[in-house]
């Protein structure tokens, strides 16, 4: 069955250098938002991403299967990511478990392939 990993709907920016910041809301108690109120301290965090995660995440506009993405990031990255299927992989399973990432069975044109 294809995957195709899409973003889910969070704040990043992509820069001239190809890398990705992803700006993500802290989870804060009440208790911990009044003092972040009161001394004034950001309630999100930027999550910069490395060369190759940030690669990945432009990938994964759930128009690409997990395979395909995999042969994509081997062909950009070749030794680099070595083993792809395994890096890709753990990477994509790291953004679904922060939240950043769903997994459907369809593509954004609603057809698998």
């Amino acid at each position: 069955m294809d995957i195709f990993p899409t973003r889910k709907d969070v704040d990043w920016e992509e820069f001239e250098s190809g890398n990705v910041v992803i700006v993500m809301n802290k989870d804060l108690s009440s208790l911990e938002e009044k003092i972040a109120n009161f001394v004034g301290a950001p309630k999100t965090v930027k999550r910069p991403l490395d060369e190759m995660n940030s690669k990945l995440w432009l990938l994964m506009d759930g128009k690409m299967t997990v395979k395909q993405i995999v042969l994509e990031m081997d062909r950009i990255f070749a030794e680099k990511i070595a083993p792809s299927n395994e890096r890709v992989n753990r990477s994509i399973a790291d953004f679904v478990n922060l939240g950043l990432v769903k997994l459907d069975r369809l593509g954004v044109e609603g057809e698998s392939e």
